[in-house]
């Protein structure tokens, strides 16, 4: 439970990883406060304890740092979207390469050269693919507010593609009887904009629910001039078609998982074919390869390899996407990357590149398997740098050397940062 204080007012010294400003306490104890920026001076309301810090759950700011702007978004300051929007962008761009720079200096005693570059591409705002909204049972639609489960109520959210804009708004604009339905039977809506192409709207019921009948009929009709509606397990059949920069193109089932960011996308997965070139890597393997994000575009670049997702209709989406491009140089294994390594160990063994695309999780239980296949690179791709530090130990820890780093500013507005560790065996 959260409880008053009993402390002065605070300044913010940094931004540390996950997000939130970090001050001292006067008796030493460190202090989180997930929404203050570098110089902040806040009071803090409530916090809640934790052993050997607090974290703050409500505060109050008494002056602004050198920094903070007002952002551009009204709701941004309620919405637990956009923690960073009060950060002009090139201040956000240098504290996610600082949070990286701590992670790995923290996490995995990793001390960089100088900070990585932070790439950038398109705009940061208006960039989301992707927009997942809630629904209150009065049919309100809105995101959850910073720290709670409170709904803070949306008309329009300036970080959604443009072609989100429409359907938002229909949301926002439904008329009393489509909005009680809303309510009583769905608990969130999935928008998602396929690049150059439709746009789609999942109505996701609530728990134990199976709607249907004439009000949700006349619901998705409402709904329907703006988008394609799916409801609850009934998403639309077939496969979509992502466009790549270099031409070629990924097939994505219903609900299937894209980047947000198509153009940091583009240039992330540009940046990883550039540098197996460089290396010279003619065979890969793709470990939590999903749709094939990285390994049709190395297929497309003439080099040969294995991809291992464990989600089946991704993967089966992933094979259909290379044979209508008649990349027959690549075999997709579905399976759990810890349980398929083993018996790749023999075929593989010095393979020339691994890439590595794991969730927020990481990928720990994979590091001393690949370690054993002895590829010539790694390539590690992250959106968490606590844990691609904790991974990147393991593989220094076997034997590997860092070789570079770069991040990739897939989320503007917002902490998260994705990260592109390149390694290799310390001894060629």
């Amino acid at each position: 439970m959260p409880v008053a204080p009993a402390a002065p007012p605070l300044t913010i010294e940094k931004l540390v990883p996950g997000g939130a400003g970090f001050a001292r306490l006067p008796d030493g104890r460190s202090a989180f406060v997930d929404g203050a920026l570098p110089g902040d001076r806040v009071s803090v309301d409530a916090w809640i304890g934790k052993k050997g810090y607090v974290e703050a759950s409500k505060f109050r700011l008494e002056t602004a740092g050198p920094e903070r702007v007002a952002p551009p978004c009204p709701i941004a300051e309620a919405c637990g979207g956009c923690n960073w929007m009060a950060l002009p962008y090139g201040a956000q761009l240098g504290y996610k390469a600082a949070l990286v720079v701590e992670a790995l200096e923290r996490t995995a005693r990793i001390k960089l050269a100088e900070p990585p570059e932070v790439v950038s591409a398109g705009e940061p705002l208006a960039y989301r693919l992707r927009v997942r909204l809630h629904v209150d049972e009065r049919g309100h639609v809105g995101f959850f507010g910073r720290r709670t489960q409170e709904l803070v109520e949306v008309s329009e959210c300036l970080v959604a593609a443009p072609e989100l804009r429409a359907p938002i708004a229909a949301l926002g604009a439904l008329a009393v009887t489509e909005r009680s339905t809303l309510g009583g039977h769905f608990a969130a809506v999935d928008l998602r904009a396929v690049p150059g192409g439709e746009v789609e709207l999942e109505l996701e019921p609530r728990a134990d629910m199976e709607p249907s009948g004439a009000p949700v009929d006349a619901l998705v009709k409402a709904l329907s001039a703006h988008a394609h509606v799916g409801v609850g397990g009934g998403r639309r059949g077939g496969l979509r078609r992502y466009e790549l920069p270099d031409g070629g193109f990924l097939r994505v089932p219903g609900g299937g998982f894209t980047q947000v960011n198509w153009a940091v996308n583009g240039a992330l997965v540009a940046a990883v074919v550039a540098a197996a070139r460089k290396r010279g890597a003619r065979s890969f393997l793709d470990l939590y390869a999903g749709v094939g994000n990285f390994t049709v575009p190395l297929a497309r670049a003439g080099l040969r390899g294995v991809a291992v997702e464990l989600e089946r209709t991704a993967a089966a989406a992933l094979r259909e996407a290379l044979r209508e491009q008649s990349l027959a140089g690549v075999e997709v294994l579905a399976g759990d990357v810890a349980g398929t390594l083993p018996r790749l160990s023999r075929k593989l063994r010095g393979v020339e590149l691994v890439l590595l695309d794991p969730p927020r999780s990481g990928a720990k239980s994979a590091v001393m398997p690949l370690a054993a296949l002895a590829p010539k690179n790694v390539a590690y791709v992250a959106c968490d740098p606590v844990t691609l530090a904790r991974d990147l130990r393991g593989f220094l820890d076997a034997g590997f050397a860092l070789e570079e780093v770069r991040c990739f500013d897939m989320f503007p507005q917002t902490h998260h940062v994705e990260t592109l560790a390149w390694l290799r065996p310390a001894r060629r």
